[in-house]
C-alpha cells in the first residue's frame, strides 16, 4: 500500500497535475486526473496480485481505496486548476489597477503642467502687451501709410481643429490675394514653390515696411492677443491653414492635439530655410516630447534666432 501511494505521487506530475503556468481546459484536467488514477489502480492491482498469498487486502478496503484515491486525485487537480486561475485573475486585476493608477497619475501631472503653461502664457502675454504698446502704435502708423489696415487676422487651425483668426501686422499690399493669383498664373516656378511650401521667398506682395517686419519677426507681435485669448501659446507647433493639414498625413491628429505657438522648434531650427517635411517632423517631435523645460529652452533660443534673422522672409 505504501508503495502504491509513493507511485501515485510520482504519477501526478507525469500527467500534468502539478503543471504551472497556463492551465488546460476542464476536460483535459479531468482526463489527466482519471489517467493518473487508473495508473495508480493498475499498480494497486499488481501489488495485490503479488501479495495474494501472504497479506491479501480485503476487497472492501480495496474498493474504498480505489474510490477515495480517485476522488482525491480529481479534487486535487480541480483545486489546483482553480487556484492557478484565481492567481492569474488576481495578477491581471492588479496589473489593470496599476495601469489605471499610473494613467490617472500621469493625467493629473499632465493637467497640472498644462495649467502652469497656460498661467505662464496669460501672465507673459498680458505683461508684453502692456510693455510693447508704444511699439504697437508706432508700427501701426508705419503700416497704415499706404491706406490699408494695420492689423489683419488670417484663419488658422487651432487645438481640436478649432479655427481662429491669427493676428499679424499687415506686411503685404492691400490687394494681396489678386496679386498672388496673378503671380501663380504666370510664374510656374513661384506656383511650384507655393504648392510645396505655402510660402514665397521673393514675395512681390510684401511691402518695404512689411519686409522689415518679417525679417525682425515684429509682424507677429499681435499674436500676443491670441495667446491671451487661449487660441495660441507662447511656444507650440507652427500655426497652419486648413489646407496644410494634409501635409501632416498620419500625424494630423497629433498636431490637432496641441495649441499652436508664436514660436517653437521650427522657428529656432531654420524657419523658412527648412523643407516642409522637416517642419512636420519638428512639430511632431515637439508635441511628443513636450515639457515646460523644453518650452523655456525654445523661448530663450528664439531671441537669438530673431536677432540674427535666421530663415526670416
Amino acid at each position: 500500500m505504501a508503495f502504491a501511494v509513493a507511485l501515485s505521487l510520482s504519477v501526478f506530475p507525469a500527467f500534468g497535475c502539478y503543471r504551472l503556468g497556463l492551465t488546460p481546459s476542464m476536460r483535459r484536467s479531468i482526463g489527466r486526473a482519471i489517467a493518473a488514477w487508473l495508473a495508480v489502480q493498475a499498480c494497486e492491482i499488481a501489488i495485490g496480485y503479488l501479495l495474494r498469498d501472504s497479506d491479501a487486502i480485503p476487497f472492501r478496503w480495496n474498493m474504498y481505496w480505489m474510490l477515495l484515491s480517485g476522488f482525491g486525485m480529481l479534487m486535487t487537480r480541480l483545486l489546483m486548476r482553480y487556484s492557478q486561475r484565481l492567481k492569474r485573475l488576481n495578477a491581471e486585476k492588479r496589473e489593470k489597477r496599476e495601469k489605471r493608477e499610473a494613467a490617472a497619475s500621469e493625467g493629473v501631472s499632465l493637467r497640472s503642467r498644462r495649467m502652469l503653461k497656460r498661467a505662464f502664457d496669460v501672465v507673459m502675454s498680458a505683461f508684453l502687451l502692456v510693455l510693447l504698446s508704444p511699439f504697437f502704435c508706432l508700427i501701426s502708423l508705419a503700416v497704415r501709410r499706404d491706406g490699408g489696415r494695420a492689423i489683419f487676422g488670417h484663419e488658422r487651425i487651432g487645438r481640436g481643429g478649432k479655427k481662429f483668426a491669427c493676428w499679424k501686422f499687415r506686411t503685404m499690399v492691400t490687394n494681396a490675394d489678386a496679386v498672388l493669383a496673378d503671380l501663380l498664373a504666370r510664374d510656374a516656378k513661384a506656383r511650384e514653390m507655393w504648392e510645396r511650401e505655402f510660402k514665397l521667398k521673393d514675395d512681390v506682395r510684401v511691402t518695404p515696411v512689411g519686409r522689415l517686419l518679417r525679417e525682425t519677426s515684429l509682424d507677429e507681435l499681435p499674436q500676443l492677443w491670441n495667446v491671451l485669448r487661449g487660441d495660441m501659446s507662447l511656444v507650440g507647433p507652427r500655426p497652419i491653414v486648413e489646407a496644410e493639414l494634409q501635409k501632416y498625413g498620419e500625424f494630423k491628429s497629433r498636431y490637432l492635439s496641441a495649441t499652436p505657438g508664436m514660436t517653437g522648434l521650427w522657428q529656432i531650427s531654420g524657419r523658412n530655410d527648412v523643407d516642409y517635411e522637416t517642419r512636420v517632423n519638428l512639430d511632431t517631435a515637439y508635441i511628443s516630447n513636450w515639457s515646460l523645460t523644453e518650452d523655456f529652452r525654445i523661448l530663450i533660443r528664439t531671441f537669438s534666432v530673431v536677432l540674427r534673422r535666421v530663415g526670416a522672409y
